[in-house]
């Protein structure tokens, strides 16, 4: 690609990004002593020294960018919980939320705000912790 263009500034030449961890189009923004010295990833926009695209670098990049596991927002954490705790109970036997009863681990309450939980754990004598589906709530309970 390079031979066949007259290398000056704004020419677009193959190249190796970093940033998207792949070969692509860049545009030459600096030139030194005729070898190109900055370039500008057109799909990042990102600016960085020229890299020639080199296969075995590519195939190496590949595996990190597989490798990379995408990270759940905490409120996407929360949603997965509540439906995989809702997966295992039964909304069936659900009981409405009373500050006054008990309850035990996993039980199934129906709340007039939050909507359908699941209590994930008993931590005091008079506190709940329910997982609801906009997120994990302390409650009361034994309230009198």
């Amino acid at each position: 690609m390079l031979s066949k263009k007259k290398l000056e500034i704004g020419v677009e030449v193959e190249a190796l990004c970093k940033k998207c961890k792949n070969a692509t189009v860049h545009v030459v923004v600096a030139i030194k002593s005729e070898e190109m010295v900055r370039v500008m990833c057109k799909a990042c926009s990102s600016l960085h020294r020229f890299h020639p695209p080199d296969p075995k670098l590519l195939k190496k990049m590949a595996k990190l960018k597989k490798a990379k596991k995408a990270k759940l927002t905490p409120e996407a954490r929360e949603s997965k919980k509540w439906n995989k705790m809702l997966a295992q109970a039964d909304p069936e036997k659900a009981v409405v939320y009373a500050m006054n009863q008990g309850y035990t681990e996993n039980d199934v309450i129906q709340h007039d705000k939050f909507g359908l939980g699941v209590v994930v754990k008993v931590l005091e004598s008079r506190k709940i912790a329910v997982v609801f589906e906009e997120g994990l709530k302390n409650m009361v309970q034994n309230y009198k």
